[in-house]
């Protein structure tokens, strides 16, 4: 339906102009008495065309036609007047009325001819539209086009310029819409001259076309090339497309040109080739085989691949990659083990086995990629590298290593080798594992400070500096053991090459016993020149009481007198014989070095040396061997005399240990009548007792050669107990033995 508005200051020709227009059902009619209402009623609605009087009060049609046309822009108007005259009709033109008509005659014929006028109208108005549209589309298709595209009329003028080419440009729409005369040249060039869009209709060999590198023709559309200076006078290459326009009669109506800056492809073309080539030539000079394989058929491969297994090209690339295996089982293998790494890594690498035209098995490092990432339907590259020497130097390398390590392993000493730069440690033989306490990972994970005390650690630093410049060297340090106690060692360390790593390795001798001997011999020097002081000031002292009495005799004394000084004098010659029977056992000690003794063994050792008739001796020592004077036997039979002689019918003693990480303890203990608390102090005094007062004191001294110290520490009329405390490192546990727990029941003779 089309609606209409019927503006007219006389209400009779507004209702009948409405019925005759509205009789054909075509067209709906508002009507309005002035151009003001006609106005309001546009502002509220829209309408297909308009009907308008020319003579009207306050605005007349012309008036109205010019407030539509600024406001309302299209839409049909008709001017329907009583009024002729010539200026009237040429105004009303001029201000872009579509129809003047005048009123007047018979009704039915006006009214017929105006509403034949109006369909004219809209038609017009309907085809300006849809070529407005057209040209909007058109315009929208060129302004969105990725490529500066421009187009011009067949007189040379601009008629579109899109956004693209207002960036390449820098020249905006509205200062090159409407130009001419080969201005849309300077976008390009640096001054007016006819461009690829004014060359369509050229011969090609014309002068005008030497700017371009390259033109081709295709019926109206000609392509080129040029490497003109760039928009903004950056040189540059650039594309261009140019076709002419045509109406739908096929009549030329103008031209088309889109530009394409490839410089940065023509770059890339270049180093695309330069990339090929070199590329090409590496894979001529590789020092490997270099190939591509699809479907796992050989579809190039370089000149060493071809060497390296004996065949031809021609033979390698007809057949697949099965023949270069020595077996079906290899080739599924890697076949396999290659899909999975790529699968996971994107990329695999195998060590596998080829076989040669000859027959020659080779060890080969083969590495493969797809050529396209994620896809390896379109083919792998490969490099195959020959490894045959390699592994033959490896295989006997891995033999002297293995031979170096079992001699390493077996070493008595502890050995480590540190890393000279880094200092930290790379390896370690097994004694130097159990000094520490470690697995070789996690020995690797140390630095060599942490096997030392922090005290010492700048001068192993300066001596580890020594090694490396003079090549060798030897100095004593303490270092830690699995316990943290510090053990004294000599380093005796070397530089050494791993690869190209520079290296020290460092053997470590325990010392720790050496020490122990020294010091023990030391001490016990000490005790001899003392003893010998004492013994010699004590024999002294008994000769005088001797030669007193030797004086008083010879003035014959009466009875009881002269026994007595008999007596006394026989007494003093038995205690002077004793002294010198206790130097004679005293003078051993420490004339031997310290040595590891097995405390059950000896214990039992002197038990078989005196009668211990129905004595029950027993042992639970658990197999700990001390480091003690070799008179330790001495030591254990005086403690068993001892118990013997003033325990009072003992009928059990026993032997047990016990220990920490800091100390042992050795146990001796029986169920005598024990010690008397005011005596536990004095009985391991020299002298103390009713005999010669010398056994236990003999105990104590052989025991305090190596620091152990010893005690009594039993219940009166309970027993004894003597506690024998040893420092450490000088108690060990080597390994159970047969003898660690057992009894011995002697019964008395009948």
């Amino acid at each position: 339906m089309i609606t209409l508005l019927y503006v007219d200051d006389e209400p009779e020709l507004l209702e009948l102009g409405r019925l005759f227009l509205e009789r054909s059902g075509d067209f709906t009619v508002l009507t309005a008495s002035s151009a003001a209402e006609g106005l309001e009623l546009l502002g509220r609605q829209s309408f297909d065309a308009i009907i308008s009087d020319y003579q009207m009060p306050v605005m007349d049609g012309i008036e109205f036609l010019k407030r539509v046309r600024s406001q309302f822009d299209g839409i049909p108007f008709i001017l329907f007047t009583g009024r002729g005259r010539e200026e009237v009709v040429i105004e009303a033109i001029n201000n872009g009325a579509d129809f003047y008509l005048q009123k007047g005659g018979d009704a039915m014929a006006q009214f017929a001819e105006l509403r034949h006028k109006i369909l004219i109208a809209l038609e017009r108005r309907q085809a300006v539209d849809a070529l407005r549209n057209s040209e909007q589309r058109l315009s929208d298709i060129i302004n969105f086009l990725p490529d500066a595209t421009f187009a011009i009329n067949t007189e040379g003028k601009v008629i579109a310029w899109n956004k693209a080419l207002e960036v390449m440009s820098g020249i905006p729409a509205s200062s090159m819409i409407g130009k001419g005369d080969y201005e849309y040249a300077l976008a390009f060039f640096p001054e007016r001259r006819p461009i690829l869009i004014d060359l369509i209709q050229e011969p090609l060999d014309k002068p005008e076309n030497l700017g371009y590198a390259i033109l081709q023709r295709d019926g109206s559309v000609i392509v080129a090339e040029t490497n003109a200076p760039s928009p903004r006078g950056v040189p540059g290459v650039f594309s261009a497309k140019a076709s002419l326009l045509f109406d739908k009669n096929g009549v030329i109506t103008g031209a088309i040109e889109s530009v394409r800056d490839i410089t940065e492809s023509k770059k890339n073309e270049v180093s695309l080739r330069e990339r090929q080539a070199e590329l090409k030539s590496i894979f001529a000079a590789a020092p490997g085989g270099i190939g591509v394989s699809v479907n796992k058929k050989f579809r190039e491969i370089n000149q060493y691949f071809c060497d390296m297994l004996g065949y031809s090209e021609e033979e390698l690339l007809t057949n697949t990659s099965r023949m270069i295996y020595p077996d079906d089982e290899e080739y599924r293998f890697v076949m396999r083990e290659r899909d999975r790494q790529i699968q996971e890594r994107g990329i695999a690498k195998i060590e596998t086995r080829w076989q040669r035209k000859d027959g020659t098995i080779l060890d080969i490092l083969l590495s493969s990629a797809p050529l396209i990432p994620g896809d390896l339907s379109r083919g792998l590259t490969f490099t195959a590298i020959d490894i045959t020497d390699r592994k033959r130097v490896e295989d006997e390398l891995r033999i002297e290593n293995e031979k170096n390590r079992g001699l390493m392993d077996h070493a008595n000493d502890a050995i480590f080798i540190v890393d000279a730069e880094t200092r930290m440690l790379i390896d370690a033989n097994k004694k130097a594992q159990d000094l520490v306490g470690k697995t070789p990972d996690e020995i690797r994970t140390w630095h060599y400070t942490n096997l030392l005390p922090p005290a010492v650690h700048g001068r192993v630093s300066l001596y580890f500096d020594e090694i490396i410049r003079d090549g060798s060297g030897s100095q004593m340090f303490p270092v830690l053991d699995r316990e943290g106690r510090q053990v004294p060692v000599i380093i005796n360390a070397t530089a050494i090459s791993q690869g190209e790593r520079q290296c020290i390795m460092g053997i470590l001798h325990d010392i720790s016993e050496i020490q122990m001997t020294q010091e023990a011999l030391e001490f016990s020097n000490r005790k001899l020149n003392l003893l010998s002081e004492i013994t010699r000031h004590d024999i002294r002292n008994k000769l005088t009481v001797i030669g007193g009495y030797l004086e008083l005799v010879k003035d014959r004394p009466e009875e009881p007198e002269y026994s007595m000084y008999v007596r006394k004098i026989t007494d003093t010659f038995q205690t002077i014989s004793e002294n010198i029977e206790f130097t004679r056992v005293y003078q051993n000690l420490g004339s031997s070095a310290p040595i590891w003794q097995n405390v059950h063994e000896a214990f039992f050792h002197a038990c078989t040396q005196m009668d211990i008739q129905r004595v029950c001796v027993q042992s639970d020592v658990g197999g700990i061997d001390i480091f003690a004077d070799p008179l330790l036997e001495q030591a254990f039979y005086n403690l068993i005399e001892n118990v013997l002689k003033h325990g009072n019918k003992v009928t059990t003693i026993r032997l047990s240990a016990r220990a920490n990480r800091d100390s042992a303890e050795i146990i001796i203990e029986d169920n005598g009548v024990g010690i008397p608390p005011f005596d536990k102090e004095n009985i391991f005094t020299k002298g103390f007792g009713k005999n010669t007062g010398l056994g236990l004191f003999l105990v104590k001294e052989i025991l305090s050669i190596t620091g152990i110290t010893i005690r009594e520490n039993g219940e009166y009329r309970k027993g004894a107990r003597f506690e024998l405390v040893i420092p450490r490192g000088a108690f060990r546990f080597p390994g159970n033995r047969q003898s660690d727990r057992c009894h011995i029941l002697t019964h008395e003779k009948p």
